[in-house]
């Protein structure tokens, strides 16, 4: 039987304009109670006080009980573990786990081709022998496969995996323009994105950058 998680203080470091969107979502999906503290971007985001918390000077940060995790994909891996009651992650040891850190670890490299084809970095024989994704087309036709005909993309109920494709997902179609807004693909971002948490965090994301003054 899956222990509930006990108690511990939540600190969630974010901007809502940043990757911490998806952070948002699983901590609604989690049913978790957390602080939230804005970070703008630029000299606050760069400052000596929040170099104490992410050196890198990016956002999102999740501290709890005082430890510090970034990287959004480690956060949201975290927050799976942290909250096993909640079924966002295959459990420990099975086939299934190992599939998914296939696949959450894959998404990084579709990120960075992602950003490629965003920022028009061009391809060569030579960087598609030495970069782990290869090109942008090997990376988006690799998730494509994967993904055809699947409503999930790890056995048969939405996983933290479901919530991290669907926001690299929205972010390479809306914000970089890089995917189409129809079709396979598009289908599943929006399938997933009619999830109540992710509703809930969309409306506390505009009302945090309403009290930013970023609206």
């Amino acid at each position: 039987m899956k222990e509930k998680n006990t108690m511990k203080k939540i600190t969630f470091y974010t901007n809502p304009y940043s990757r911490g969107v998806s952070v948002r979502w699983m901590l609604e999906e989690c049913g978790a109670e957390y602080d939230v503290v804005p970070i703008h971007f630029g000299k606050e985001m760069k400052s000596e006080k929040y170099l104490s918390v992410n050196p890198m000077g990016k956002v999102p940060a999740l501290e709890v009980d005082g430890k510090v995790i970034v990287e959004t994909a480690a956060i949201l891996t975290f927050l799976a573990d942290m909250y096993p009651e909640k079924n966002l992650i295959p459990p420990v040891n099975s086939l299934e786990r190992g599939e998914f850190y296939r696949w959450m670890f894959f998404a990084l490299h579709l990120e960075y081709a992602f950003m490629d084809k965003f920022f028009d970095v061009p391809s060569s024989k030579k960087k598609r022998r030495s970069i782990g994704y290869g090109d942008y087309d090997t990376a988006l036709n690799t998730l494509t496969e994967f993904l055809k005909d699947k409503k999930y993309a790890i056995g048969n109920r939405f996983t933290v995996l479901d919530l991290y494709l669907t926001g690299l997902l929205r972010w390479a179609t809306f914000a970089a323009g890089v995917l189409p807004k129809e079709g396979m693909l598009a289908d599943y971002m929006k399938l997933h994105g009619t999830r109540e948490a992710n509703i809930k965090g969309q409306e506390l994301d505009q009302e945090l950058a309403k009290s930013m003054g970023l609206d």
